[in-house]
């Protein structure tokens, strides 16, 4: 077999292995240039494939009107790929139409005419390329808007080039000098390819950093927007105390000098958790940091307690009783926010109850952990429900949130404790809450 049209096989295998490449790359890059360059690339395995046909069907070295058409269709594919990554270019049918006419015109001229009217064509196409590779540069002079299109640009103007310099040089076929235009050619065809996949990959890794960035604005906005339903979700409890307490104040007649001290003490208390739940509800950009301090969880256990008796509303027969273990040591916690996670966890219970029925709540070691529970007469928690319980707005009442245990669990977790939650459905729930003593 001829040395040309060994040649003319191997480029042709080569051509179609990366036009192979190009459509697989393609399949999850869908850009608009890049779906061009593939038609182009498949228009140059094309015309190397006719060319194999006229040598083995037509028995002549001089390219066909077929394989000259698809030539001249590859070169104008590469002008409408630089069209489109400098400009957004779209091909219309009526480009498309007027494209196909001026290439089987050109074909024409090259296939049929003289080897004057072939030269003219090629170094029209020339032109064109290197037209492609000026239009693949970037439009400012020190910005690059991704990796290879410089490299690109560079080798399609040498690749046009080429084209024109062989119009005006003699070329036998076999010959050392036939062998190096092709070697140059299928070099810069290679190094082209390399070049496209390099501009791809860059704007496929671009595009995903923009979708990185805005998930982490949508994330950023989503806990922006959690944390203030969150924020709404928590001034409803001390509102409501405030809210009660007043309403007892008022009541002038029923009240001791001793329950009315305690009663303003409590409206006191609950201002002030109010007031720091809003400050700490206020800082979306930063996490919620436990201000822990020795204290006596006792205080904090009875204050709770106090507050769901009073709350005539909420818990019109619900027995509140407290144990503690006197041997509890006093430890380090945030006073408002284990106050915050006790109110929620007992109201849960009393909601759980609709306000009949026997809250407990409970103070114990437990491991090596203070272990603070708190358990209901309820119907318990269903086992589909409990598994989703800490979810941020998941509820299972109506008018419900969905926050409040999963603040509840965040403060404890700060704390560097956890939540263990028994429950079975007719039985009731029992929320235990451990804080660790050896983390104060």
């Amino acid at each position: 077999m001829p040395a040309p049209l060994v040649l003319t096989f191997v480029s042709t295998v080569a051509f179609a292995i990366q036009l192979l490449i190009f459509a697989y790359l393609y399949s999850s890059h869908r850009v608009r240039f890049f779906q061009y360059l593939l038609v182009a690339w498949g228009a140059y395995t094309l015309s190397k494939g006719l060319k194999l046909m006229d040598v083995f069907l037509l028995g002549t070295d001089h390219p066909g009107f077929a394989t000259e058409v698809a030539t001249v269709a590859a070169v104008a594919f590469t002008l409408a790929a630089a069209f489109a990554h400098r400009w957004g270019y779209r091909l219309r049918g009526r480009d498309v139409l007027l494209g196909t006419g001026v290439a089987a015109l050109m074909g024409l001229a090259s296939a049929q005419g003289s080897d004057a009217g072939g030269h003219v064509v090629d170094v029209a196409l020339g032109l064109v390329q290197m037209a492609a590779g000026v239009l693949f540069w970037p439009s400012r002079v020190g910005v690059t808007r991704c990796r290879g299109e410089r490299l690109l640009a560079g080798l399609l103007t040498l690749w046009g080039l080429q084209r024109i310099v062989t119009q005006f040089m003699t070329i036998v076929p076999g010959s050392t000098i036939y062998m190096a235009v092709h070697a140059v050619f299928i070099t810069l065809y290679f190094l082209s390819t390399f070049a496209v996949i390099i501009m791809v990959l860059e704007r496929a890794r671009s595009e995903s950093e923009r979708l990185h960035e805005r998930l982490h604005e949508a994330e950023r906005l989503a806990t922006a927007g959690e944390l203030a339903a969150g924020m709404a979700h928590e001034i409803r409890n001390p509102l409501a105390a405030i809210v009660n307490a007043t309403a007892l104040l008022t009541d002038e007649a029923g009240l001791t000098a001793d329950e009315r001290s305690s009663t303003l003490e409590a409206l006191r208390t609950e201002a002030r958790r109010l007031n720091r739940i809003l400050s700490d509800f206020l800082q979306l950009a930063r996490p919620q940091q436990a201000r822990r301090a020795p204290g006596d969880i006792r205080e904090v256990v009875e204050h709770v307690s106090a507050l769901i008796r009073d709350d005539r509303s909420r818990a019109p027969r619900v027995d509140v009783r407290v144990a503690v273990d006197p041997s509890v040591p006093r430890f380090a916690f945030d006073r408002d926010q284990v106050t915050q996670v006790l109110w929620n966890v007992a109201l849960n219970g009393v909601e759980a109850m609709n306000g009949r029925g026997r809250l407990s709540l409970e103070v114990a070691r437990k491991n090596g952990d203070v272990a603070l529970a708190v358990s209901d007469t309820g119907p318990g928690i269903p086992s589909e429900r409990l598994a989703r319980v800490f979810e941020p707005f998941y509820s299972g009442k109506p008018n419900g949130s969905g926050l409040g245990l999963t603040i509840a669990e965040r403060i404890v977790v700060a704390h560097g404790g956890r939540i263990e939650i028994d429950t079975a459905p007719g039985r009731g729930t029992r929320v235990t809450l451990l804080f660790p003593l050896e983390a104060a």
